[in-house]
């Protein structure tokens, strides 16, 4: 499914978002050094020293596109703060070149837009990508150099003009790259607390199912033994049903260490009577109830296809309650036929949209498709809020070589 509400359109969009961002910068960047050239600043008294600040910036493309690896954040902070100290030593080299007498450099345009544009792109990328510390200290750097090239030659009124809004680009890109290294940073930290969570859940369920399969195993040994010496005939159905809980336990086991590379835990464990119970019990502010509707053998679901309908149902309900407190009616149809269970849960309000949709969503779809099967949500058309699930029983043994 590509749609806004499982996250996948949301790559798409920072790609664009991302094409056309460096297609404006570019532009402006060429903007710049047209304009400068045709001022005639690269012909100028200070030209030197112009096209030595001017080269400064670039010492960030190489160590920005290297920024990935261990040492990149570091070595891009400092390449910034190099590229603002050259063209803050430059600045200083052109006031000191204006202000020899019998030269003509005092009156040259030596605001070089070309270079105040190229070093905001690199305070951006540094505040962006550089790591902390170093990132700092060439912000501040870069700050002091762009805005005071354009006074670098002469403090007039046209110089103070454009130093301020110099400074006023300078808080833009510095605000922008912040927030969305803050949000780069948070990513990261939901991410971790998922992948706890996960793990934890995966404990959950290793104790649940496997050591439930295990514990069986044990018991079925002992009394085998127990009954060995007095009625042999009955060891091999024994060890027949041995065999079948040490490979039910072998299946579950290696479905969840899957499920666990895939950052698609088991979740919730749940038999028929407790996935009866939580519908059952489920109640709305508004006085809405849920019903369950089975279809099918029901009750003999494998576990760990049991564990996606009770987790698919639970988050459902869950939804319905923060996203359509109002609904009257939930229903909740099981349907079990030809290996496969089929869920279908509707209630008689939308459901969240494309923007308050938050992860349950996005990790219902990576659980069911984990499992092999197919997974939608979305208005139908009648206008109610549907999520439907299509989960095969062949599931806990694809995992096996």
């Amino acid at each position: 499914m590509r749609s806004v509400l499982f996250g996948r359109r949301s790559s798409w969009v920072r790609g664009v978002l991302v094409c056309l961002g460096v297609t404006a910068v570019g532009a402006v960047l060429v903007l710049a050094l047209a304009v400068d050239y045709h001022r005639g600043v690269y012909g100028s008294a200070l030209a030197p020293q112009v096209r030595l600040s001017a080269a400064a910036p670039f010492l960030v493309v190489p160590v920005w596109v290297l920024r990935r690896s261990r040492v990149g954040p570091w070595v891009l902070a400092v390449a910034g703060g190099i590229a603002g100290a050259v063209s803050l030593g430059c600045s200083a080299w052109m006031h000191i070149a204006a202000g020899q007498q019998g030269t003509s450099a005092g009156r040259a345009d030596a605001y070089t837009l070309f270079e105040v544009s190229a070093l905001i792109v690199v305070l951006g990328l540094t505040v962006r990508h550089g790591a902390a510390w170093p990132a700092a200290a060439g912000a501040v750097v870069l700050c002091v150099a762009v805005v005071v090239r354009p006074v670098a030659v002469e403090v007039s009124e046209n110089s103070l003009l454009v130093a301020l809004f110099c400074a006023f680009a300078t808080c833009a890109a510095l605000v922008g790259a912040l927030v969305a290294r803050l949000v780069a940073v948070e990513r990261r930290r939901h991410t971790e607390q998922v992948r706890l969570e996960q793990r934890l859940a995966f404990a959950r369920d290793l104790h649940d199912f496997v050591a439930h399969h295990v514990t069986g195993i044990v018991v079925q040994a002992q009394g085998a033994q127990v009954v060995a010496a007095s009625r042999p005939e009955t060891s091999a159905s024994a060890l027949g049903q041995i065999e079948r809980a040490a490979a039910e336990a072998l299946g579950a086991l290696r479905h969840m260490v899957s499920g666990l590379r895939t950052e698609a835990g088991l979740g919730p464990a749940g038999d028929v009577e407790q996935l009866r119970s939580l519908v059952a019990d489920f109640t709305l502010p508004g006085g809405g109830r849920a019903r369950l509707v089975q279809e099918g053998p029901v009750g003999n679901l494998p576990a760990a296809t049991m564990v996606a309908v009770h987790r698919v149902v639970m988050e459902s309900l869950t939804n319905v309650r923060k996203h359509a407190p109002g609904s009257r009616k939930v229903s909740v149809t099981l349907s079990v036929h030809s290996g496969t269970v089929e869920l279908d849960i509707v209630n008689d309000q939308p459901g969240p949209g494309a923007d308050t949709a938050g992860y349950g969503l996005v990790g219902l779809e990576e659980r069911v498709t984990a499992e092999g099967g197919t997974f939608r949500a979305g208005p139908d058309i009648q206008g109610q809020w549907r999520v439907s699930a299509r989960i095969p029983f062949s599931s806990v043994w694809r995992d096996l070589p």
